[in-house]
């Protein structure tokens, strides 16, 4: 079911597998992130105090700690297949190895960019675990910035792309030229790259599509082949402007007259990285309905990329804000609702805990979206309004106020703040706050409201669900701990067998097949316990 999200939400390329392993190192891995941060603020703190030392006398013991702790989580994210994760990470273990050979560039501002790489990951990997998965390209520019403090030769976005690489021939129009490997084709592929270099030039662009597809056309082996093709989808998509030529595409052409060039001299070795990230590009372009780009096309769906979504790797979508202020906001949401519930029913007694808790949350809200303002405002006004007033909302303030904070509460659980459907739904509910404190009528509730009303009772009866497995789990690993520890006395597996009947059939009602499956296992494992008459120690 959760992979079925990640799909849904990434298109094609996901960094995908069983989650749940993740969810089983995600705590140790926030505290070992945490814990790596703080070592890097202390050896600043400490070579701050210490200003005019030699560096090099300075210990460098919070480095090797942090350096220890960040490569656990490189291990820990490998084992659970989170291999973005850990490409990410490992940049971040690099970047404090150039710190422990060179202590004095660990200045404040790097160790700053290191914890907002440490947020970004955690909220990427808090992510995979949620309603709304989202790409990892987000986590280009922080993995940028700790590649740079590590010194790293080459850094481009695909190393963030998931894809697995193949070698598929797509099945591209023919070229109106076969062309082999020779002064005059060089000269064009030169000719075209300059200008494409300079301006940006589509014609030219256009040309050397035209130029690989010949390419493609005249080689006669199956790698060569192929990235031809790549490199005339490439060429293509940038013919038709659907990609910006940034630092990285004007880098993957002047690669591609290298790879010419090495081609032209009877070296058959293509270079596999060069080829990913041509696939990277063609999948970055993603034609409008009508334009005819038949071998950028041909590429798409020869590697099934046909519902990948484009991503603007240059806009961080991570690591926004502190991970503290989001957990403080949401604990800040589930009080302000629990006190608005109790005013609403009558109980006056909450009326400046209530204005005090609308404050805080407002305070919140500002921090992590300053562009709901206006929410953030009117719920302020709500709360000292009624505060005010001596008695308790109307019914159409409190079921309007609520219908925000449970938006707010909802939005928190998985924030996202480039999101720009939250924005505007925080102005259309300050807009009807402010209708009904103006006095009008309640407002029928918009789809995404009873939408929302709807997510919220799954997710309150998934944490019930949740809460009774546990309970049951710990019964089980209760008795089954009590018979380990006196193999001879089996009366303690006698209830084991029914618990795990009800964990099988609740996580087969969630469509957890493979958890299911899983406490199937267990229980026959049990069975056999039981009806063994050896010592199972």
């Amino acid at each position: 079911m959760v992979t079925s999200q990640l799909e849904a939400a990434n298109g094609a390329v996901v960094d995908t597998g069983d989650l749940g392993p993740l969810a089983w190192v995600l705590e140790e891995t926030r505290k070992s992130i945490e814990s790596s941060t703080k070592s890097l603020k202390r050896f600043v703190h400490e070579a701050e105090s210490a200003r005019g030392v030699d560096m090099a006398s300075l210990d460098a013991g919070h480095l090797r700690m942090a350096r220890q702790q960040l490569h656990q989580v490189v291990g820990a994210l490998d084992m659970v297949g989170q291999s973005v994760a850990s490409q990410m990470v490992r940049g971040m273990e690099a970047a404090v190895q150039q710190f422990v050979q060179r202590p004095e560039i660990c200045s404040d501002e790097a160790a700053s960019a290191m914890e907002r790489a440490g947020f970004a990951l955690l909220e990427y990997l808090e992510g995979q675990l949620g309603d709304r998965p989202r790409p990892p390209l987000g986590l280009f520019p922080q993995y940028r910035q700790v590649q740079e403090l590590a010194g790293a030769d080459r850094i481009h976005p695909a190393d963030l792309w998931p894809q697995p690489w193949r070698w598929i021939d797509p099945a591209t129009p023919a070229s109106p030229q076969r062309l082999s490997y020779g002064p005059e084709v060089r000269a064009r592929l030169d000719h075209g790259v300059l200008k494409l270099m300079r301006k940006g030039d589509a014609n030219a662009a256009s040309e050397l599509s035209v130029v690989s597809l010949g390419l493609a056309d005249g080689a006669t082996s199956r790698h060569p082949v192929v990235f031809w093709k790549l490199s005339s989808g490439f060429f293509e998509a940038l013919a038709h402007q659907l990609m910006p030529a940034d630092v990285y595409v004007k880098r993957a052409a002047s690669r591609i007259l290298l790879q010419y060039a090495a081609l032209a001299k009877g070296e058959q070795h293509v270079s596999e990285r060069l080829a990913l990230e041509l696939l990277f590009f063609c999948a970055q372009a993603r034609p409008g309905a009508g334009m005819r780009t038949p071998v950028l096309g041909a590429i798409r769906s020869a590697w099934n990329l046909g519902t990948y979504q484009p991503v603007d790797y240059n806009e961080p979508a991570f690591g926004l804000f502190d991970p503290a202020v989001l957990a403080q906001a949401r604990r800040r949401v589930e009080s302000v609702k629990e006190n608005w519930s109790a005013l609403a029913g009558g109980d006056l007694a909450r009326k400046k805990s209530t204005v005090d808790q609308f404050g805080l949350v407002a305070e919140s809200l500002l921090k992590l979206h300053p562009k709901s303002k206006a929410l953030a405002d009117v719920l302020s006004r709500v709360a000292t309004l009624t505060a005010q007033s001596g008695k308790p909302p109307s019914a159409e303030l409190a079921m309007e106020t609520a219908t925000a904070v449970l938006f707010l509460e909802a939005s928190f659980a998985d924030f996202q703040p480039g999101d720009q459907g939250f924005g505007a739904r925080t102005t259309q509910l300050a807009q009807r706050l402010d209708a009904v404190l103006a006095g009008g009528a309640q407002q029928p509730l918009e789809p995404w409201m009873e939408e929302l009303y709807s997510r919220v009772s799954d997710r309150q009866t998934m944490g019930t669900v949740v809460g009774e497995l546990r309970v049951t789990l710990g019964e089980a690993e209760q008795f089954l701990d009590q018979f380990f520890r006196h193999p001879e006395d089996k009366t303690p597996l006698g209830q084991v067998p029914g618990l795990m009947s009800q964990m099988r059939g609740v996580l087969s009602v969630l469509g957890l097949d493979q958890a299911a499956q899983a406490v199937a296992r267990m229980r026959e494992t049990v069975d056999c316990f039981i009806a063994s008459d050896e010592d199972a120690a």
